[in-house]
């Protein structure tokens, strides 16, 4: 078994930001993976899950709520420039002992928990279904790049923050 680090490119990072998907299929593969082998997945602001190649895929094991950032993002995103860091996605193959230290510095994962999200807009129309109709045909127009949603911890509402694309963003009126 072998370790790797796969740094996303920025489009890709920000497309496994706002799904919830199960894999990630990078553009290619590097020589020498093999199934099983494990992969710590990075984009721009740190590692932001622990996967496994199957197949053509890296499939998802944990999912860390903030990306961390390691002496591994720091050597690939630090030392490129923005424009590099964008332009293509790149595998490092690490060390069993870069691996331990790289998990290490990795938080805890946390109990699961269940959370209220909400997404609310007003929409003028004539009739209630005419109004459902334009909520979902904004949904899919703006998608999560623009909309932010609400969540909150599930019966503590008033602790509610709100979200745009996975990160946490102000909600300032006037910005």
């Amino acid at each position: 078994m072998r370790y790797w680090l796969l740094a996303l490119n920025e489009d890709e990072y920000t497309e496994q930001q706002a799904y919830e998907v199960e894999a990630v299929e990078p553009s290619a593969r590097a020589e020498g993976t093999a199934d099983g082998d494990e992969v710590a997945l990075a984009g721009p602001e740190g590692v932001f899950a622990l996967g496994e190649v199957k197949g053509a895929a890296i499939v998802y094991r944990r999912r860390l709520e903030a990306p961390a950032k390691t002496v591994e993002t720091e050597q690939i995103y630090g030392s490129a420039s923005s424009a590099e860091a964008d332009a293509e996605e790149g595998w490092t193959e690490l060390n069993p002992e870069a691996w331990e230290n790289l998990v290490r510095a990795l938080p805890t994962p946390e109990r699961r928990s269940d959370w209220l999200v909400t997404l609310s807009m007003p929409i003028e129309a004539v009739d209630k279904a005419e109004a459902v109709r334009q909520f979902w045909s904004y949904i899919r127009s703006l998608g999560p790049k623009e909309l932010p949603t609400f969540v909150s911890p599930y019966g503590r509402e008033l602790e509610g923050t709100s979200f745009l694309l996975g990160v946490e963003h102000e909600q300032d009126p006037e910005e």
